[in-house]
Parts: structure tokens; sequence; C-alpha cells
């Protein structure tokens, strides 16, 4: 039906509306939704070489083909007077505002490189955009979100993990791509390529992880109304996530608290910062006003043990938020405790990341001890259920309002 293995706790008339949907969709769904991915943001590029892989490419220009790129060949598109110019052995193009590489093939992809730059060649799923926004070029990639998930999994995940793992991050990693589709509208695309929103470096080539996304092919997270969860990851949580109001002021029922046990004995499970004494509290003097002359002020930041997630240091007045001392000193976690030894002060952390949602290395380490990626997915998100898309499309008004992100960046 809509759920694979995870628990329905929803009512039977609205369980029997979404068999009868389900049926409706009898019929496998062949035609995958398009997802407009900005790439190649981290840097300002003035050319590109793409080139095809397999099979021909079309060229669209202005909204008109102009021809076909054959394998053998490539089109270099740069900056000229503020519009598009390209070349290839068989084709001219000046003064464009638009030009779209287009494989023939529904399940193309073509090869990108920057000249002049040490950046390695990426082979992209779909097909490229390019113009020109800035001076420089945008390039928006127009993926499948099949294969997009999958491309975010090798990103994001990395290599020879379990099977089950790859599962609940494919689920994981659709669902947050749909519902943070908007975050870059305004610029001409929906995500970006980067961990403001998910990374994607191309087209996967792991046979393991396409397993995985076909498996759980156009399943995601919705909350007991149906409405497409922040499926929000990090990369360990020191042994305790977060309940997301403690970090973005935003309450939401399936990211709450909880201990994890698996995750604690991973390779970025703790970590260390030594600082000045000097440096430190005069961090706090100046960013929250906090003297030297209070004897239990100072007892409470230069000696502080949490035994759990704390949201202030030391819980003491001046209020001193943890999650703003761990962006000024670039800390890996908010999750640390505070020892002044002699002239130094030792920041000795637990976990990396927001600890908001999935921790990815307790999750790994779930999966291997022979967890279902629906009994990992169901101990990080409260009271989740997983359906498919088509049911979701089928019931969702055109016009409703998408669900805004919590925060910022996943991290």
């Amino acid at each position: 039906m809509v759920s694979r293995s995870l628990p329905l706790r929803l009512p039977l008339t609205l369980l029997l509306i979404l068999a009868l949907c389900r049926s409706a969709f009898a019929q496998e769904v062949t035609v995958d939704r398009i997802m407009r991915i900005g790439i190649l943001r981290d840097r300002t590029v003035k050319q590109v070489l793409v080139m095809p892989v397999r099979d021909v490419c079309s060229i669209i220009v202005d909204g008109q083909r102009k021809g076909d790129l054959a394998t053998t060949d490539g089109l270099k598109v740069q900056v000229v007077g503020g519009k598009l110019d390209a070349r290839s052995l068989n084709m001219v193009i000046t003064g464009a505002r638009q030009i779209e590489v287009r494989p023939v093939s529904a399940k193309g992809h073509f090869r990108l490189r920057v000249p002049e730059t040490k950046m390695a060649e990426r082979t992209y799923p779909g097909s490229l955009g390019v113009q020109v926004v800035g001076g420089a070029l945008q390039l928006i990639d127009r993926v499948p979100l099949e294969a997009y998930t999958a491309g975010v999994v090798q990103a994001e995940a990395g290599k020879e993990h379990h099977l089950e793992y790859y599962k609940l991050q494919a689920v994981s990693c659709r669902t947050y791509a749909l519902t943070n589709q908007r975050k870059h509208l305004p610029e001409g695309f929906e995500l970006c390529d980067g961990v403001h929103c998910q990374v994607f470096h191309g087209r996967n080539r792991d046979d393991s992880i396409r397993m995985a996304v076909d498996a759980t092919h156009s399943l995601v997270l919705v909350d007991p109304d149906i409405r497409i969860i922040h499926a929000t990851f990090h990369s360990n949580c020191g042994g305790e996530t977060m309940n997301a109001e403690d970090l973005w002021s935003k309450s939401e029922r399936y990211l709450r608290a909880t201990v994890d046990t698996f995750c604690t004995s991973s390779p970025h499970a703790t970590w260390q910062k030594t600082l000045s004494r000097t440096e430190w509290l005069g961090y706090l003097k100046r960013r929250y006003g906090l003297g030297e002359s209070d004897s239990a002020q100072l007892q409470a930041v230069l000696d502080y043990e949490p035994q759990c997630r704390d949201l202030y240091l030391g819980n003491t007045w001046p209020l001193v938020p943890l999650k703003h001392v761990r962006e000024d000193f670039k800390l890996r976690s908010t999750y640390f405790s505070v020892k002044a030894q002699g002239d130094k002060v030792v920041l000795s952390g637990r976990g990396f990341g927001h600890g908001v949602g999935l921790c990815q290395e307790g999750a790994m380490r779930m999966a291997r001890a022979g967890r279902s990626y629906t009994d990992i997915l169901h101990h990080y998100f409260t009271d989740v259920h997983l359906v498919d898309i088509t049911t979701l499309d089928f019931f969702r008004d055109e016009d409703a309002e998408v669900p805004v992100a919590p925060g910022g960046p996943k991290r």
C-alpha cells in the first residue's frame, strides 16, 4: 500500500482512501519529476566545456533548436560582452541569452569541465541550462528526482556502507529536496549543489546506492497530517540529538531529542579545542558583558560539564547561547565541556553538526547491527510515515503552501 514497513497511525478512513488512491496508480509511474539544481555554485565560472556521454545532445539556443552535438564533439560556452558565445566542431553561436544542452535519451547525461582550473571533470544526469548572471555563467542541471537523489546520496554518504543505510539516506535526501525545493526560486532554480542545500557532484556510480534508490523509489517521509517533513541530518550527535526549537526556535513534533548510543565511538564522536584563558574570557566579556569580578560566574564558564545537551553555557547570567559560541569559534557542535588549565581553557566536545534529526554515524552503525532502514528512520524522526509521492500528488492542492525549512543549512 502506501507505507513500507514503517508503522502508520493514521485514521482508518484515510488509510482506505490512500489504498484506493494507490490502486489508481497501479501501473508504475515512469515519468520522473524534474529538479532544477544550480551547480558549481562555489566558484565564478566564465567558460565551460560540455560533452555528451553515449548519445548525442540537442543544442537549444534561446528556445530554438540549433543542431546536435555528437559524442565525439564538445561545446565550449563562455561569456562575451555579457552574452553567451559557444563553439563546437560544426557549430558557432554568438550573442545568445540562454543555451540548453539536452541529451536525446531520457536517461542521458553529459560531462562538464571548467577549462584552466584544477576541478576534475564531472558527469551529470539530465540536461544543462546556461545563462549569464552577474557577468558569469549560471549553470542549472535539469535532473530527474531519482537520479538527483542517487547523486546526493553518493556525495553525502560516501562509499562502502550497508545497503539499509543507503536506503534511509535515499529517503532522507529525497524528502529534504522536496521540502526545500523553493529555497533558490528567486535565482531561477530550486536547490544548489553545496552544503546550503545538499551536496551534489553529479551522476552516481555506486551500484549499492543505485539499488537503494530503486528500492525506495518515490518514497518520502511525512508527518501525521501527511505533510512532507524537514528530514534534516548531521554527521554525529555525540550521543543525544536536539529538539528543533532548541536550535531554530520553531518546534516540529517529529524533530524531538532522542538518545543515540550507536554513534559515541564513531570517528566524529569527540573533538577538542584549546584557547587561552584571556581569549575565552575576553570573548565572553565583549559578546555578553560577563565580568571577572563575580567568582560564581567565573566558575560557571571555566568549569562547565554538561550532563546532557544544554542551550546556554554554564546556565548562568548573562545567558550565553551555545549555538552562538559554536558559530563564533567554528566549533564542531554545541555539546561541549569547559575546563580551565592554568592559562589555557580546553573545550572538549561531542558530536559534529547541528544535532537535529538523523545522526549519520549512528544510523550507519545501526544498519551494520542489522536494523532495517525503516526502524532507523523511526528512531530519529518521531511519529513519521513513509509514503509514495504519487499518492501525495493525488491529494495535494497545487496552490497549497509548501512548508518552510526551520533553519539554514542542514549541517
